[in-house]
């Protein structure tokens, strides 16, 4: 076994030496005859709803179609459709490499938002762990609005460009356009518990990753061609996760202390990543059933924090996506910010730490009827413009949406993700293809068409 991986290891290093020194990585990387979007997703609960969202917009607005899959599912496409392909991956750390190699070689253009980036993009380890070096080389495009991201990359030379325009997932306004039938499934979460809630969106990730063996990924892989020590990383994260973990339990303890809390039942959503029965297990030790906790996680982020009546978070992702929806009952229960936290929103996420946030959270419940009141006085505004609308607009002037149906997705609708780890990251979306599924007659309306359980296709394709 140790001497097949070495091989390996060998192989693929001469592959990239070779590709490299003939410049084949450059190749394909205009938008000349690009004719489909595939958009690849991960982390059901987080990933699909934005992707989707953008998808449909594409097809609507510019009659463009695409597909939304799993990551595992992309080598598995007929190699035939790259050469009418833009990838949109969701990272391009080194794990990313061969995933992105293999794109680009069979003639796809790669554009990479790097979802770990989004509200830490100053932060030096983050950049280059996220966009690794020898994995940009693969990437033709980036999508970000970061000056030291931007900067890193042009210092870099790998002849990356820059998208700036906003993360799918802030675009709040056409996830409710155009997944409104997707969102909730029709679902009231607030019918299933027995009382009002307040939200608390957890971040805690590597302790309870449902990824088999992170930690080693973290250390053997992520940094590699970095000059970052991965286990200073590993360590210093690991330490501030624990700040959290005491910081999440104090909360809730002094949330119950408070008698305007206590008609209120606590749900606790952990993060997307985490392997959920872990984190259940876990905490049960350490929060006392008195607490009147819920730990649960089905559906989106955002369909919980639509219907909680508080929403606290420790400088969480969420966060910015609630304000993008146009939130205002979140409070960052956290003293301090992030190292790293992006400009575009230190000033929205405010920490406030415990006391601070669970006074404004009272004083927000006191004046919830009164139009005019406001804590949150930063607004997100829209900047630029959707990607969707960048790649729309590029794919109209250098080509043409002509496609042949067969290349598409014959050789996906069998296909299964037997990994356990990451069929429970996505989980979300497979419950969401499978409700398209059962409700054919509506989605088919929209061109939306499920792909066994691994991907969805947007637009109907053309010969």
């Amino acid at each position: 076994m140790m001497f097949y991986k070495l091989i390996k290891k060998i192989y693929f290093y001469t592959l990239d030496e070779i590709i490299f020194l003939f410049n084949l990585n450059n190749k394909n990387n205009e938008f000349n005859n690009r004719k489909i979007v595939i958009w690849i997703a991960e982390t059901g609960s987080r990933d699909l709803l934005p992707r989707l969202a953008q998808a449909v917009s594409l097809w609507r607005e510019y009659s463009i179609p695409s597909v939304v899959i799993h990551k595992h599912m992309l080598k598995k496409m007929d190699k035939k459709i790259f050469k009418s392909a833009i990838i949109v991956d969701k990272s391009a750390t080194f794990n990313c490499l061969r995933r992105l190699r293999f794109s680009k070689i069979n003639g796809a253009l790669n554009v990479v938002i790097p979802e770990e980036l989004l509200i830490i993009d100053e932060s030096e380890s983050q950049i280059k762990g996220s966009l690794n070096k020898k994995t940009l080389n693969y990437v033709d495009y980036v999508l970000t609005n970061s000056k030291i991201i931007n900067n890193y990359i042009f210092n870099l030379n790998t002849g990356t460009k820059i998208i700036n325009a906003i993360n799918p997932r802030l675009s709040a306004c056409l996830i409710k356009k155009n997944c409104r039938h997707l969102l909730k499934n029709g679902i009231s979460f607030s019918n299933n518990i027995d009382q009002d809630f307040i939200l608390i969106n957890d971040k805690l990730s590597l302790k309870f990753s449902s990824l088999e063996k992170e930690l080693e990924i973290i250390k053997n892989s992520v940094f590699k061609f970095t000059d970052i020590d991965p286990n200073i990383f590993i360590k210093n994260y690991m330490l501030e996760e624990e700040k959290d973990e005491r910081l999440l339990i104090k909360l809730i303890v002094k949330l119950r202390k408070n008698k305007n809390f206590n008609q209120f039942k606590i749900i606790i959503r952990p993060h997307p990543s985490v392997d959920i029965n872990k984190y259940s297990e876990y905490f049960i030790d350490k929060l006392d059933p008195s607490l009147n906790y819920l730990i649960l996680r089905n559906g989106s982020a955002l369909d919980w924090m639509n219907e909680a009546k508080i929403i606290f978070h420790n400088n969480c992702t969420t966060a910015i996506e609630g304000y993008s929806n146009g939130l205002e009952n979140i409070f960052n229960y956290s003293s301090k910010l992030r190292m790293g936290t992006s400009q575009n929103f230190k000033s929205i996420l405010k920490p406030l730490g415990i006391e601070k946030s669970i006074s404004d959270a009272e004083d927000f419940l006191n004046s919830e009827h009164n139009k005019n009141y406001s804590l949150n006085k930063n607004k997100i505004t829209k900047r630029d413009f959707d990607l969707y609308q960048y790649l729309g607009n590029k794919i109209l002037k250098y080509g043409n949406n002509k496609i042949n149906n067969k290349f598409l997705t014959s050789n996906l609708q069998k296909s299964f993700i037997n990994e356990l780890s990451a069929l429970q990251r996505w989980e979300y979306a497979f419950n969401k293809i499978r409700y398209i599924d059962e409700n054919k007659e509506i989605f088919e309306k929209m061109n939306i068409y499920p792909i066994g359980n691994v991907g969805l296709q947007i637009g109907t394709l053309f010969y």
